[in-house]
């Protein structure tokens, strides 16, 4: 299993929330944006008294970028001349009152920004992943002119966008390669579009066409953060296709991600050099060059350890735990990261996360009793859907006791409890953690699955 994979899969049982938010959420210490949550339809009402297109933030509980961008991004003063420009709608993808919301505007990356036309609801644009501010704030520019000159020169676009938000994906692909087409080399949108292309060949299962589009556009995109972005989704394809071509494309990425890392630190927010990290640590993990990983490991913990002192308060540093988790796992010294973590439980005493965390870190280090502890800490504070990450979290704890009866007693009544929740989809991320959790319990005990 790749490192991608199996971190994956962990980040998804670790989270990264932020605090129950408010019904509306003002950006601090600035007159910035205020966000409504969760109110799609107050949202859209708002939009057309005041005629001003609908930004939509779309996050989850256990999203670490999206919590990055929240710290960061969101928080920019810069964005204080938006503020009355749009209508700021945040929706957590979690909740049991976003169902309605997700059944038009379905999210399979987070964060997933939206800007929709307020008459109608449609979407003038989407955004996907995280992105540091210049992109950020390309993606409001591009959105206003669309917004007031009626779509003008943004049809195609628009319509691969809702090609992809309706699940036809192969269709999306090549309509997303036709609007490249019509787009110039320094056209802001390119860059968003590419990933969107990229992620619809993925779905697709075209994951060699997803890697050889990133290899073939990344040198054409002039800025450091918009490469990033492309090599993120490309080196996945990369992972997933097993070629002496894709093992190619694989070096080449890491080559990309170690010269972007040595770009000035105004250029890449720190999710996104971290993320280069990440990035590199795979492409060493899949060649199988234990000292090099071991090498770009021990930097890429230096570097989060730095970051730690810089960060402009709890929420910034906390964005970046999971990857604290991720760093000191390969490093194989779970320990060195625990006393950051527990400085986060501290200073985010509402948050389920940091508890969430160093349990994870307390069981990689066979402090299960420690591990167990955190974990009903973490326990105590989650809420609703997003309580499935953290209670698959515990579950694993349980089976590392050696009490798997108890675990997938624990699997099988959350389960069911999501099951009796109306409205939530069958393929909700939550009811998907559980379930994988719950079938690789069964299958470690040479149970089929259920």
């Amino acid at each position: 299993m790749t490192m991608r994979l199996a971190v994956g899969a962990l980040l998804l049982l670790w989270g990264c929330a932020t605090p129950p938010a408010a019904p509306r959420r003002p950006l601090p210490a600035q007159a910035g944006p205020v966000f409504l949550e969760n109110d799609w339809e107050e949202a859209l009402r708002a939009g057309r008294e005041g005629r001003r297109p609908v930004l939509v933030e779309t996050w989850a509980p256990w999203c670490q970028s999206c919590r990055s961008m929240r710290a960061t991004v969101l928080a920019s003063p810069a964005l204080a001349e938006w503020a009355d420009r749009f209508v700021w709608l945040a929706v957590d993808t979690d909740a049991d009152t976003s169902m309605a919301f997700l059944q038009r505007y379905p999210v399979d990356t987070w964060p997933t920004f939206f800007v929709l036309e307020p008459e109608t609801g449609a979407v003038l644009a989407r955004s996907l992943g995280a992105v540091s501010l210049p992109q950020f704030m390309g993606l409001l520019e591009q959105s206003e002119r669309t917004f007031q000159q009626g779509r003008l020169g943004t049809e195609a676009l628009v319509r691969a966008d809702a090609l992809a938000l309706s699940g036809q994906h192969g269709e999306a692909a090549v309509a997303y390669q036709r609007a490249l087409a019509q787009l110039a080399p320094e056209d802001a949108r390119r860059a968003g579009a590419l990933v969107s292309w990229s992620k619809s060949l993925a779905a697709t299962g075209a994951s060699a066409d997803c890697m050889r589009v990133a290899a073939r556009e990344l040198p054409k995109l002039s800025r450091v953060d918009d490469r990033t972005r492309l090599l993120y989704v490309g080196m996945g394809c990369a992972l997933d296709t097993n070629t002496d071509e894709a093992r190619a494309v694989r070096g080449q990425f890491a080559e990309e991600a170690n010269r972007a890392l040595g770009a000035p630190e105004t250029e890449l927010t720190p999710l996104q050099r971290s993320s280069l990290y990440e990035l590199a640590c795979e492409a060493r993990e899949a060649t199988g060059d234990d000292a090099g990983l071991r090498e770009q490991a021990r930097s890429w913990w230096a570097f989060l350890r730095l970051q730690a002192t810089h960060a402009n308060g709890a929420e910034e540093r906390a964005a970046l735990d999971s990857h604290r988790v991720m760093a000191t796992a390969l490093l194989g010294e779970p320990d060195a990261a625990i006393p950051l973590l527990e400085r986060s439980e501290r200073e985010l005493p509402g948050d389920y996360n940091p508890p969430a965390r160093l349990a994870t870190l307390y069981l990689m280090a066979g402090r299960k009793d420690e591990a167990l502890t955190a974990s009903k800490r973490a326990l105590a504070l989650a809420k609703g859907v997003s309580r499935g990450t953290v209670l698959a979290g515990h579950a694993r704890i349980l089976m590392a006791q050696g009490e798997q009866a108890h675990a997938e007693r624990l699997l099988t009544e959350a389960l069911r409890e999501m099951d009796q929740t109306p409205g939530i989809p069958q393929d909700h991320l939550q009811r998907k953690v559980l379930e994988r959790t719950l079938a690789r319990l069964r299958a470690s005990n040479g149970a089929s699955p259920k």
